[in-house]
């Protein structure tokens, strides 16, 4: 396996000039994608304030819930000994998936098309359906990255978009 890290470019002190990029390979061992060859197609960041969050629990309770959240990701979180960081930190990640796309709650795309889960070890990943999938295909989006952290009182939440270089695309 050839390990790769993104390619990077540095002015020389002298000429101001740069030097040429270098690029390392990797490919990975569990697929034929070669990612030296993704870009980023989007990238969004959002943060959540928990107490809010928790304030909207309060108030609409289950309603909120079920409009925001799949079943999936309420079973996971109330299992939490703070399921309102969780139900935040999944929110922020939805908000963020929609900042990277560029559209916001546009073109038919719901809350619950957006779905947070976690790997084996414990990695939040970015489950995609209905409206959302289509926006990954449309825009040959190959690749989601996604990271979570809270510290009381916020939730933060970013996500990479990667794909293949699709010039033609509007994004």
């Amino acid at each position: 396996m050839k390990v790769m890290s993104s390619g990077f470019r540095v002015r020389s002190k002298e000429s101001n000039t740069p030097d040429p990029i270098r690029t390392y390979e990797f490919k990975s061992p569990n697929s034929e994608l070669n990612y030296s060859e993704l870009m980023i197609i989007g990238t969004g960041i959002d943060i959540v304030n928990i107490e809010r969050i928790e304030g909207l629990m309060n108030r609409w309770g289950d309603h909120f819930l079920a409009r925001v959240f799949t079943k999936k990701e309420i079973v996971w979180c109330e299992k939490r000994t703070r399921p309102s960081e969780c139900f935040a930190t999944r929110f922020a990640a939805k908000e963020a998936f929609l900042k990277a796309i560029g559209w916001g709650l546009r073109n038919g795309i719901q809350w619950t098309d957006i779905e947070v889960e976690n790997d084996s070890i414990g990695k939040p990943c970015l489950f995609l359906h209905q409206r959302a999938k289509e926006v990954l295909e449309t825009h040959q989006i190959q690749k989601t990255l996604l990271t979570l952290s809270h510290d009381r009182p916020f939730a933060v939440a970013h996500v990479i978009l990667e794909g293949g270089n699709n010039e033609g695309s509007d994004r």
